[in-house]
């Protein structure tokens, strides 16, 4: 390799660009233009905020979402609404390739090189590119909080590595503020973050332990609630709760009231839904794209109300029922990492997949393997790690799974699978191994297609077929 190319390809900017770029052609060359359900929704708050010039925090009214995300909009409201040059649509996607770029061409190669302490070969970043495009490019055209979520959990943890500095902590606190408040299921990443910093802190050669993981804790709190401070403010001032976090009940939905408890609510039609796109297709005359689960329904059948009504009844349900329950989140993690559509929005439900979901199985598959023969290489900083990426992804199992409410997981073993092979694991070097590898990967693939096709059957308008 020419020593120019081998200079640029060591840099992070570049493999940022190389992101940027592409799905920046593809956003913009893209057939979807317009903001739908919940990317509008973000959008409407947005010029709630802005109103024509006039910026007002207060007028933010929604009790089910965060500040933040709408509040970074604001800025594209206002110069979109400035000028005339540069669209509105146009300033939504250039920032969905600004974050792409940052998810798939920075932050988590960034993580795992400071985890591991070794520079990724350019092969390994060029095929994680190539793999997030692949079966995530259509995000980027709307005004959605999933990847942004991740990416600035991702930031968090890099702060926090080698070790946290004041001034890191500070911005950690800051970043998970952040991902909290446009992603209220990510508080439960909170105690693994904290767990992450602690430790680090705790082996700080430079201080007393004690000290350090003080100093930790408060500059992490400091930045946490510098950010929280508002959404506390508009709780308190708009809706007379007193918490720094998103309350996250739609007040115009009598449902949602009456339960009290979003989550709750989505539990209970965890039962009957097993997986869950939106569709503004063609071919579908229904937004709501829904898998049903037969089983699932029967065992709801078996609750007197047949709803969930506490965490309580869930859990005794639970213990009740164990073998039964665990099929049931397995269907629903099996989906969640099923990726078909490179969208959040399905223009054409009944279109082919199956291309797509082979080489999704077989990433998943390279994953598990490295994962399986690497377990007894873990750290408690790597369990530690992951868990703040995994128990996001878990805690959405039992409602009716979209793939981007487990897309913290799925980016996990998509990066294992792009960055972890071992150099030495050489087809040559696996010769004694091959059959049974080979054996095991078409099991692999078969057992997956069983399981996508035995799911797309139960579309809720009509099978679709494994394809």
């Amino acid at each position: 390799m020419p020593a120019l190319l081998t200079r640029l390809t060591a840099r992070s900017w570049f493999w940022f660009g190389i992101a940027f770029l592409l799905f920046g052609v593809h956003v913009f060359t893209s057939r979807f233009h317009i903001q739908v359900y919940d990317a509008n929704g973000y959008r409407e708050l947005a010029y709630k905020l802005y109103n024509g010039g006039d910026f007002a925090l207060l007028r933010f009214d929604s009790a089910l979402r965060g500040y933040l995300y709408p509040l970074l909009y604001v800025p594209i409201v206002a110069l979109a609404n400035a000028q005339s040059i540069v669209s509105e649509e146009a300033l939504i996607k250039l920032v969905g390739a600004l974050v792409a770029g940052a998810i798939f061409g920075w932050l988590p190669a960034l993580l795992w090189q400071r985890v591991t302490g070794t520079k990724l070969p350019p092969l390994r970043r060029g095929a994680f590119i190539v793999v997030g495009f692949l079966l995530w490019r259509d995000y980027f055209n709307y005004m959605l909080t999933d990847f942004p979520a991740v990416a600035g959990l991702v930031g968090a943890l890099c702060l926090l590595l080698p070790r946290p500095t004041l001034a890191k902590s500070v911005l950690a606190g800051l970043l998970v503020a952040a991902v909290i408040n446009m992603r209220p299921v990510y508080l439960v990443a909170l105690p693994s973050v904290l767990a992450v910093g602690s430790w680090l802190a705790y082996h700080d050669s430079t201080r007393r332990w004690h000290i350090a993981v003080s100093r930790f804790l408060g500059a992490y709190a400091l930045g946490f609630m510098l950010l929280s401070a508002p959404q506390w403010y508009i709780n308190w001032e708009n809706f007379g709760i007193n918490r720094p976090l998103v309350i996250g009940i739609d007040y115009t939905d009598p449902a949602m009231v009456a339960t009290g408890d979003l989550y709750l609510q989505k539990i209970t039609d965890g039962f009957t839904v097993q997986k869950y796109e939106t569709g503004i297709a063609v071919d579908y005359s229904n937004a709501q794209v829904q898998y049903l689960d037969l089983s699932g329904t029967a065992l709801l059948a078996l609750d007197f109300n047949r709803k969930m009504d506490s965490y309580g009844e869930y859990l005794q349900f639970v213990l009740r029922h164990p073998l039964d329950m665990l099929g049931l989140n397995a269907r629903h993690l099996f989906n969640g990492l099923d990726v078909l559509y490179p969208t959040p929005y399905l223009y054409r439900v009944y279109t082919t997949t199956g291309l797509l979901a082979g080489m999704n199985y077989t990433l998943l598959f390279v994953a598990i393997i490295i994962c399986m023969l690497r377990l007894n290489q873990l750290t408690v900083t790597h369990i530690l790690l992951i868990s703040a990426l995994l128990i996001p992804a878990l805690i959405s199992v039992p409602l009716p799974v979209e793939c981007r409410y487990v897309l913290s997981l799925h980016l996990l073993l998509v990066a294992i699978a792009c960055f972890g092979w071992p150099a030495t694991w050489t087809w040559r070097r696996l010769a004694p191994y091959r059959l049974p590898l080979v054996l095991t990967y078409l099991l692999f693939l078969t057992l997956c297609f069983t399981l996508s096709g035995a799911t797309q059957a139960l579309l809720r308008e009509g099978p679709k077929l494994l394809n």
